[in-house]
């Protein structure tokens, strides 16, 4: 009976902490990251690595463990190894790129994330050398069911088209007023993982691929040389126009009226 109470116990506690994870992954993720520091234990794990052929020549794929989530991080290397480590590596082309599945497998045109993946891997293709590094850290890092919150405090489905709602005062919403509707923040993403995929490579200085100031001070503050590199997408329609000016006033990223047009 008491190792029946206690398997019953232990499948309570797994659910609970998957039920937290979906709905407060920022919250599950800092408790972990205590804990394994506490215990002295590294962060990630290497999961595993393979050549692999792609669209825009050969890479390597490697992909990370994160103890800290249960997650998978997937990184895209152009170039050559010096064994285990990117040793010869000098300020190559990085991109730090969280994950969208909206815009990457189901081609939403409300946000340029899967334009500036593209960018990403094309100049990192030119140049034969480069770090793609592929967070899994949907919607900001508050989650997927976040986003999903935000998106229906964003948009109405009207006459089969998707529409921008608008508040009291008829100004257009946006994506990070939905989050704050819904009782998030704009931004929850931790780049401490980038930085520790980075080092465990042994990168120490990069060609940072991004308009986010936070990506930017993220890396600097723990010890990596950044050069920073804008990646500007052009807005394909004015949903994303707004999404992208949104994220110069409210999040204070790169992105000039240039940019815009």
């Amino acid at each position: 009976m008491i190792c029946e109470v206690m398997k019953k116990d232990e499948f309570l506690a797994i659910i609970r902490y998957l039920d937290r994870n979906w709905s407060e992954p920022w919250k599950v993720e800092a408790e972990m990251i205590k804990l394994l520091n506490e215990s002295k234990m590294p962060r990630l794990v290497e999961l595993g690595r393979t050549p692999l052929p792609t669209e825009y020549g050969p890479m390597t794929y490697i992909v990370f463990g994160d103890y800290a989530t249960g997650k998978e991080h997937d990184v895209a290397v152009f170039g050559k190894f010096d064994g285990k480590k990117l040793r010869a590596y000098n300020y190559p082309l990085v991109r730090i790129h969280s994950s969208c599945r909206t815009s990457e497998l189901f081609q939403a045109t409300n946000c340029e994330c899967r334009q500036e993946l593209d960018s990403a891997l094309e100049q990192m293709s030119k140049e034969k050398k480069g770090i793609l590094i592929y967070l899994d850290q949907e919607g900001a890092g508050n989650g997927i069911n976040a986003k999903l919150a935000a998106y229906r405090n964003t948009f109405d489905l009207k006459n089969g088209k998707v529409t921008v709602k608008k508040d009291k005062k008829g100004r257009k919403l946006d994506i990070y007023d939905g989050y704050v509707k819904a009782g998030y923040k704009s931004e929850h993403r931790d780049f401490d993982v980038a930085v520790a995929i980075l080092k465990t490579l042994g990168i120490r200085s990069v060609r940072l691929m991004t308009n986010n100031p936070n990506k930017i001070e993220g890396l600097a503050s723990k010890g990596i040389k950044v050069k920073p590199l804008g990646i500007h997408i052009k807005p394909i329609n004015e949903i994303m126009r707004e999404h992208l000016l949104a994220k110069a006033k409210k999040l204070g990223h790169n992105i000039t009226d240039k940019d815009l047009k």
